[in-house]
């Protein structure tokens, strides 16, 4: 019989999508199918409930947590193993602050001091639940740090890590969060590679045929059947579902394709996710981004953003970084927040629709259902007929050419 885990249900919603925090998908998994599998592999069986509900439950030996709560097996075998060991009726998870909730864990909506952050996520030995009777199991999240390569003059002298883990937890409330959230699975993905014990690695060995790095990426990314790559393409600890097409040339590092997606010839797709029926236009580049189903992308490069179901962006730029060296600040539910980060794109909604040749500033929000064009003035809208007969030097003024300013 397997234990019970009580999700209180939240009024989350995450904007520009406006979805339940439920509906936010994660490796193109919605969060709250998510929870109830990794919870059921776990030995727990989903009760999803209104807060004011659990009084009437008993809950000794279950969990209690609220449906905006993404976590890794990993993370909930650690602090299963902690919360049974401790002395306390209620154990509540926290994380000792570290590169972890410094990148990714970041404008979270906890109970925080300056060495940790509690989440709601509680193991219950006694029946009813008190809170004010809980204790802490602290977990330290990082496990191992990889190094981005950038000019000194770009970031500092200081190497731009990330932080690799397969313990990870993030509270889904904030828009920045479909990102994090994204990078936390994938990561988590990456971190798996490394635990590998001495047999698991000889048997990755055995299926590369080789002892090369990238080879030896390939042999872990799992092609389902029905998938089609193309030979010349470059698959690299990724996930290709079926009927999605790779083409040729392509690379696909540490990401995920969903099924009947299609990656055209030339394009990159790195440590992002891409979802059911989305096109990457050739010679595109997708690097930490997240592309729902359906989304349709064009030219790039798009880093460290986000696009929703059914939008389209045509050749436009979503900076991801400013030139002044200061850290983005991102819209959030109680005004605008700096997130720390030298690194946040734009998170483009639902069947919006962006034209050719706009810029859009690091970190902003773009609504669903809306259609942006630049500035006429920027567009060629009229060519006179003297165009084709006079030869020399053109001028693009008020959307009009001109042979003289």
């Amino acid at each position: 019989m397997k234990m019970k885990a009580f999700i209180i249900k939240t009024n989350t919603v995450i904007p520009p999508f406006n979805d339940h925090c439920g509906d936010i998908l994660i490796l193109n998994e919605r969060l709250r199918d998510y929870q109830a599998r990794v919870l059921s592999e776990a030995g727990f069986e989903s009760v999803r409930l209104e807060s004011a509900a659990l009084k009437d439950e008993n809950l000794s030996g279950a969990l209690v947590l609220t449906d905006d709560i993404f976590f890794t097996p990993e993370f909930l075998a650690e602090f299963l193993k902690r919360a049974m060991a401790a002395d306390a009726p209620l154990v509540r998870a926290a994380l000792e602050k570290t590169l972890f909730t410094k990148q990714i864990a970041i404008l979270q909506r906890l109970k925080e001091n300056e060495s940790v952050m509690e989440y709601p996520l509680y193991y219950s030995k006694a029946p009813v639940f008190e809170e004010s009777r809980a204790k802490n199991a602290v977990i330290n999240p990082d496990e191992f740090y990889e190094s981005g390569h950038f000019p000194d003059h770009m970031i500092g002298k200081d190497h731009f890590k990330f932080c690799v883990t397969s313990k990870a937890v993030v509270r889904v409330c904030e828009p920045i969060h479909i990102a994090m959230v994204n990078m936390a699975a994938n990561f988590a993905r990456l971190a798996r590679f490394r635990k590998l014990g001495a047999a698991a690695k000889l048997g990755v060995l055995f299926r590369a045929r080789s002892i090369s790095e990238a080879k030896i990426l390939g042999a872990l990314s799992v092609i389902e059947k029905g998938a089609k790559v193309h030979p010349t393409a470059v698959i690299e600890g990724s996930v290709i579902k079926s009927g999605a097409v790779v083409g040729a040339y392509a690379v696909v590092r540490f990401s995920v394709i969903g099924g009947g997606a299609y990656i055209d010839d030339h394009s990159a797709v790195k440590f992002s996710v891409v979802g059911e029926k989305a096109y990457i236009a050739n010679n595109n580049v997708i690097f930490f981004s997240v592309v729902y189903p359906r989304a349709f992308l064009i030219s790039g490069p798009y880093q460290f953003s986000c696009f929703g179901y059914d939008s389209a962006v045509m050749n436009s730029i979503p900076s991801d970084y400013r030139l002044d060296g200061k850290t983005i600040s991102v819209m959030c539910s109680d005004g605008v927040k700096d997130t720390g980060l030298r690194f946040a794109g734009s998170i483009i909604g639902h069947r919006t629709k962006i034209a050719a040749g706009l810029i859009i500033a690091p970190g902003r929000m773009i609504p669903n259902d809306v259609t942006l064009y630049p500035d006429p003035a920027m567009v060629v809208n009229k060519v006179p007929e003297s165009a084709a007969e006079k030869k020399g030097t053109w001028f693009l003024t008020g959307g009009k050419l001109v042979d003289k300013i």
